[in-house]
């Protein structure tokens, strides 16, 4: 892990860091010291060495001279009803996977579900660009097969819904969405979502300008975890509870 929010936020969460480097110039800004005070707190290792060989391990570009080493978490199973969760199925570019999972962070998903064929959830890259939402998000891994027997017939159509650029448009209905159950399945920006979603689920998309085919699957899912939290309108039969 590299970046001080990032470090910070893992600090905070259950998951177990092995060790910190500092920068020993860094460790006196408000930022490094904020770092060094929580690893004292929890009792993590920390090294402190020159700011340029700190650097010098660090792979991102511009950095900051910070970063933590951690046991990775396992991700277990979960029933994904009830509550609200997405399913990431088959997402494989790593800034959006970290882009959704700080998405479900802002919007307070009860979860994000990792489904097969997606790029590991503790890829460096997905972490960073998570913002440390990876360790604020509880994350699970997808069924197999979507529960669908756990969901009553009459609730399926706007309880499982799936992402598609042709999908029925969500509106801001005015009203909060917070109490409702739902399950917004995400897929791979080529192929999209697996047939399983496609036959259990309902699509839905986003409403854009004449001659835009598309977002990416990291913006389209943010503005529709937002549109379902804040509760959403649809001809048909979609809508909020």
């Amino acid at each position: 892990m590299e970046g001080p929010k990032v470090i910070v936020e893992a600090l905070r969460s259950p998951v177990e860091l092995l060790w910190t480097a500092i920068g020993e110039e860094y460790a006196g800004t408000p930022e490094g010291w904020k770092i060094a005070s929580l690893c004292r707190e929890r009792g993590v290792e920390t090294v402190f060495a020159q700011d340029a060989d700190v650097l010098g391990i660090c792979a991102t570009e511009s950095p900051r001279p910070a970063l933590a080493v951690a046991e990775t978490p396992p991700i277990e199973p979960h029933s994904l009803v009830p509550g609200r969760y997405l399913v990431a199925d088959g997402v494989q570019t790593p800034g959006n996977l970290g882009t959704l999972v700080r998405g479900a962070w802002g919007f307070g998903l009860d979860g994000v579900a990792i489904g097969e064929g997606t790029v590991e959830p503790w890829n460096p890259k997905v972490v960073r660009a998570s913002a440390g939402g990876v360790f604020r998000v509880p994350l699970v891994r997808a069924p197999s097969e979507f529960p669908t027997e756990e969901i009553d017939a009459s609730e399926l159509p706007r309880s499982l819904l799936y992402a598609d650029s042709a999908g029925e448009p969500l509106h801001p209905s005015g009203t909060s969405g917070s109490g409702a159950n739902w399950v917004l399945v995400v897929g791979n920006e080529a192929r999209g979502v697996s047939e399983r979603y496609r036959r259990a689920g309902r699509a839905v998309g986003v409403a854009l300008a004449p001659g835009v085919d598309s977002l990416s699957v990291g913006v389209a899912g943010s503005i529709l975890m937002c549109l379902l939290s804040q509760g959403f309108r649809a001809s048909g039969h979609l809508h909020s509870r």
